[in-house]
């Protein structure tokens, strides 16, 4: 494997995008080859490297696809989408809701990860996960990721409610949930937009180790 494609697999893991030293530190190699490779990288538009901010974050373009993730466990700090998605689901079809769309997040599947319907309201769920220090793919069991996972979180965070907002501008009429796994992370991040979510008219559904689900700030 050349150190393009190494590059390009670690970015696919981290969509908030990785500066040059981070994807040094977390590869092993020098910094000036990482610098001279992402460059190339970025003149054949295979990656973007973003300047508005020092340092410079590269990232793959928005368009592109991307691998899917390393497989999840469940249980520990680590929460992954596919299976915050799965809880959310199971919660919902007891709490009488038919499902109607469930995306395939192994494939990173473009669109609305949850579409569920009760009693003639139409939910739109945007689901996110909750980062790990190390890799679940045994192949890369030994190294640790660069970025911090509650600096991820707050980039999964951020996406996350961007969506949110998307979803409540196409569908007006109907109800939009963000669901999260319940971590202190995110708890915080939450209690800084409290009021905007409640005016928004947005659900947020914290996704506990067990399963179960706390419903906060329902929707109407």
């Amino acid at each position: 494997m050349t150190l393009a494609d190494r590059v390009l697999r670690l970015l696919a893991e981290h969509p908030e995008g990785l500066t040059d030293a981070e994807i040094a530190s977390a590869l092993h190699v020098v910094h000036q080859h990482v610098n001279s490779c992402c460059r190339s990288l970025a003149d054949k538009g295979q990656i973007v490297r973003d300047g508005f901010a020092r340092p410079i974050r590269n990232r793959l373009p928005g368009e592109q696809a991307l691998p899917p993730p390393a497989p999840e466990v469940k249980g520990g700090v680590e929460r992954g989408e596919g299976l915050v998605q799965g809880e959310v689901v199971t919660w919902l079809v007891a709490s009488g809701w038919s499902i109607g769309r469930v995306a395939e997040t192994a494939s990173r599947e473009r669109g609305i990860d949850i579409v569920a319907e009760r009693a003639g309201v139409r939910l739109h769920v945007e689901v996110k996960g909750f980062p790990s220090k190390s890799y679940a793919d045994p192949r890369r069991a030994g190294e640790v990721k660069p970025t911090q996972p509650a600096t991820q979180a707050r980039h999964w965070f951020s996406a996350g409610l961007m969506k949110v907002l998307q979803l409540r501008q196409d569908y007006p009429q109907d109800a939009v949930a963000l669901a999260l796994p319940d971590r202190g992370t995110y708890r915080q991040l939450l209690a800084t937009v409290d009021s905007t979510i409640r005016t928004m008219r947005l659900a947020v559904f914290l996704v506990r180790d067990d399963g179960s689900v706390e419903d906060r700030w329902p929707a109407p």
